[in-house]
């Protein structure tokens, strides 16, 4: 229902609606709520999972523990992917600034 209707729905380009299919049939299943599953297979400083219990609380205290920047590792990129995403913007906003 996610990926045909409520957000796929809004994707024009058939590929990119392909894709969002397959990532929502590859992520949004049963698995993701056992404790042995993770969302990618690279070696990450964090271990991204389904928080267990029912309680806002623990929900809350998981999100807390997130880190505010996400290693380009969890996305299956190379780490230099973050390098090159700085520089890029960093020339951007140099070249705002002499504008």
């Amino acid at each position: 229902m996610v990926a045909e209707a409520q957000y796929g729905g809004r994707i024009t380009d058939d590929l990119d609606r392909e894709l969002f299919i397959t990532y929502t049939a590859k992520w949004f299943c049963d698995d993701i709520f056992k404790p042995s599953f993770t969302f990618n297979n690279y070696t990450s400083d964090y271990n991204y999972k389904i928080p267990e219990g029912i309680e806002i609380q623990q929900y809350r205290e998981a999100i807390e523990t997130i880190p505010p920047v996400d290693s380009p590792l969890i996305f299956g990129l190379h780490p230099n992917a973050d390098l090159t995403y700085r520089l890029k913007e960093a020339s951007e906003m140099i070249a705002t600034i002499i504008e």
